[in-house]
């Protein structure tokens, strides 16, 4: 990878920027300088026009200037500087005709060589006859060259100090990046353009901060939730390993490990699950889903647990059409499962289940999917930490923790929540203690 010097950008940009505006100064001065003189130019022939005008002849007049008289029908009748029996007519001259018509006239023309510019002055006399005063003037071109000396040394010092200030400047701007403290942004004093800069990294140390919070908590949860079932399975084959216990009690062992060792099945699992949605390393591509047939699905593999708890699920489909999302299968036939598993779980003796299918339009239109159970609801001051990794509600109010004892592993609507995330799906949750919760997904439409 080629490196880049941010002091010597710095450098040269503010360097080519000092001598384009030395350029850019230096011809606004020359052409402002070329027309004063111009201007004065003019004013001096007009001046001598008006004495010309007074004299009788113009025979015996000394002057650098070109005198011409002009009568009424474009001949030359006087030149100073020519003979007039020589000399084209200036009928169609542009100085001629303008002082015929307004009286006096102001022209400048080019010489062939371009090198030199003409300027005339002509003015009608009383008599019908044009007099005509003109002289020769550089072009800007040839008063830059006469000024190339000045100007070079003008560039050289222009130069100098533009290579002084870029020099400093471009010192000033990196060292202020040198001593930006980047664990502690926010402590630093700098330009205020590079507070979105710092506010970057702090938020970035932040995320970064609560990624290890969340990483070492997960470690810790994982830990603690592989202990348990460890645990009971390694003194349960302690006391079979004896041979203290008679076959009904072996029996009964054998059903507590094979139940420890699926629900940590069920755990690992999970986390790969999550593990999975975490780094987006799903290799399944996206397809075209009908939820309604992932919802009846769901429903029907539940349906034994759903008995047993005495809980009716119900489905309503509002979009009076199948309703197809861009997702993948697995992750979405998953939180599907997971929402009414846990509206199953945690509702009431003779409580119900809604799944309810709707399309609905706010900024871009959206297929919603909601859950709604009569169970035992959750408490505003939770409902933010239920989408935690092994967050569980309180225990107390679930009778799937008697004995303190659970029937999940604690990560449902972690998938749920990173699931959604994988599919730019929304989630929102409605729930008051005691009187049910709703979760409501919405996957964008394409």
């Amino acid at each position: 990878m080629k490196i880049k010097s941010l002091t010597l950008r710095i450098f040269i940009n503010t360097m080519l920027v000092g001598v384009a505006v030395y350029f850019v100064c230096a011809v606004i001065f020359t052409d402002s300088f070329y027309k004063y003189f111009e201007n004065r130019i003019f004013s001096e022939l007009e001046n001598e026009c008006d004495y010309l005008s007074l004299l009788p002849n113009f025979t015996d007049v000394k002057t650098e200037n070109r005198i011409t008289v002009i009568d009424f029908q474009g001949k030359v009748i006087f030149d100073n500087k020519a003979n007039p029996a020589e000399m084209e007519s200036h009928a169609l001259r542009a100085e001629f005709l303008e002082a015929m018509e307004k009286g006096s006239s102001k022209v400048s023309r080019y010489s062939s060589t371009m090198l030199q510019k003409n300027l005339y002055f002509a003015r009608r006399l009383e008599n019908g006859t044009v007099l005509r005063v003109s002289c020769q003037q550089y072009t800007v071109g040839v008063l830059m060259f006469g000024l190339s000396q000045e100007l070079l040394c003008l560039l050289v010092i222009a130069l100098i100090i533009s290579g002084l200030v870029a020099s400093g400047l471009s010192k000033k701007i990196t060292s202020s990046i040198e001593k930006i403290d980047f664990e502690n942004p926010e402590t630093n004093e700098t330009f205020s353009e590079f507070k979105p800069f710092i506010k970057r990294i702090s938020d970035e140390n932040f995320e970064k901060k609560q990624r290890e919070e969340i990483r070492r908590q997960f470690s810790a949860n994982v830990s603690h939730e592989l202990k348990t079932p460890l645990t009971s399975i390694s003194g349960f084959a302690e006391i079979m390993k004896s041979g203290s216990a008679d076959k009904k009690t072996m029996l009964s062992f054998s059903e507590d490990i094979y139940n420890e060792a699926q629900r940590m099945i069920l755990l690992v699992n999970d986390i790969l699950k999550l593990s999975k949605l975490d780094e987006e390393s799903i290799t399944m591509e996206k397809e075209e889903i009908c939820i309604e047939e992932i919802c009846i699905e769901t429903i029907k593999s539940l349906e034994s647990y759903a008995k047993k708890k005495n809980v009716s699920v119900e489905l309503e489909n509002k979009t009076k059409e199948p309703a197809y999302i861009h997702g993948v299968p697995t992750v979405v036939k998953e939180m599907i499962f997971n929402l009414i598993e846990n509206a199953i779980k945690y509702n009431k003796e003779s409580g119900s289940v809604i799944v309810k299918i709707e399309k609905i339009s706010l900024e871009k239109n959206y297929l919603r999917l909601c859950v709604k159970d009569t169970g035992i609801g959750i408490a505003e001051n939770q409902q933010e930490r239920i989408f935690e990794r092994f967050y569980r509600i309180d225990k107390s109010r679930s009778k799937d923790f008697q004995n303190n004892r659970t029937t999940g592993t604690g990560l449902g609507l972690s998938i749920v929540k990173h699931g959604a995330k994988y599919h730019n799906a929304k989630i929102s949750i409605k729930s008051n203690v005691g009187e049910g919760s709703e979760f409501c997904l919405m996957f964008p439409i394409m």
